[in-house]
């Protein structure tokens, strides 16, 4: 079969809908206006990865203007990192630093901000974000199966989401990793590439979705052999973290008002979105043994983060 040259993108691509005219309008200056980082480009940080780099007010601004802060709560939070900031500190210290003032200053805002944790939050496993990613396909016209085996020339394989729209199906793998600065190298888009041929008769195309970051080999390789790769920052328009933002389709993983446990509750019930713990059954809502009080918390900030009335 012919392979698709679809481009996978949200209604509203690398910006989120979610956000003011005014931050998505920032959001695109800094894309293309470098910005010099105030007296601070001295400054060393730590990575996931180990490796180091300058500290860049630019970064911070615009995952907190993304996040939906106005300019004035933005400068305010840049500001007081800035004053926390020392030569090698680790970025998950900046991370949780800006997610404890957004926690203090708007709650909500905090959910949104921390989205790439709470994707790594839905593990151990990856069955929660295979589900995840099938809820993000079926938003933007795809219709979606989980966990099918197919036949292929050779052996069965399991595909982790069939994605069908209009007369072409995908054959789409998730590749979730729960540790930071953990990558999907080639030997993930090679294994897939191996998968696909053998089921190449019943789909068009292979896809690869990660909530991670893609090394520059994979999407060499991936990218030659006609592979459609997603991961969190790539492409530059429509990688993950953009359809997630663009969408409102927040993992219930983003709710800062549920204790880490009920969190495991809601997904063991394959409840993976926000907007869908209102409209879950009695008796899973039930088993969270919320208060009133907790009710109310807990819908207040689902309404906040994806932008619907529970």
């Amino acid at each position: 079969m012919k392979a698709s040259s679809i481009i996978f993108v949200p209604k509203t691509a690398g910006t989120n809908l979610l956000l003011n005219q005014n931050n998505r309008q920032l959001i695109k200056t800094m894309a293309v206006v470098h910005v010099v980082d105030k007296g601070s480009t001295m400054i060393q940080v730590k990575k996931a990865s180990g490796d180091l780099e300058p500290f860049s007010e630019e970064k911070v601004t615009r995952s907190l203007l993304r996040a939906g802060t106005d300019t004035a709560l933005t400068d305010k939070i840049v500001a007081h990192v800035e004053k926390e900031l020392y030569d090698g500190i680790p970025t998950h210290k900046i991370y949780s630093h800006i997610f404890e003032l957004l926690k203090r200053e708007q709650s909500p805002l905090s959910g949104r901000y921390n989205l790439k944790k709470a994707i790594m939050d839905l593990g151990p496993t990856g069955y929660p974000f295979e589900k995840f990613v099938a809820a993000l396909l079926q938003h933007n016209g795809y219709q979606v199966e989980t966990g099918v085996e197919v036949r292929g020339h050779c052996v069965a394989h399991e595909i982790d989401v069939i994605a069908q729209k209009d007369d072409q199906r995908f054959m789409v793998e998730c590749k979730f990793h729960n540790q930071p600065g953990t990558r999907s190298d080639v030997k993930v888009a090679l294994y897939i590439k191996a998968r696909f041929d053998d089921v190449k008769a019943t789909f068009h195309q292979a896809w690869l979705v990660t909530n991670t970051k893609l090394t520059s080999d994979a999407i060499q390789y991936g990218e030659c052999a006609g592979m459609k790769l997603i991961g969190w920052s790539y492409p530059s328009y429509g990688s993950l973290q953009d359809l997630i933002e663009g969408s409102g389709l927040h993992p219930v993983t983003c709710l800062t008002s549920l204790s880490q446990n009920q969190k495991q509750i809601l997904l063991s019930s394959n409840i993976v979105l926000c907007r869908d713990v209102a409209t879950a059954k009695q008796e899973i809502l039930s088993s969270l043994a919320l208060s009133d009080e907790q009710k109310t918390e807990v819908f207040a900030e689902i309404g906040a983060i994806c932008h619907v009335n529970p």
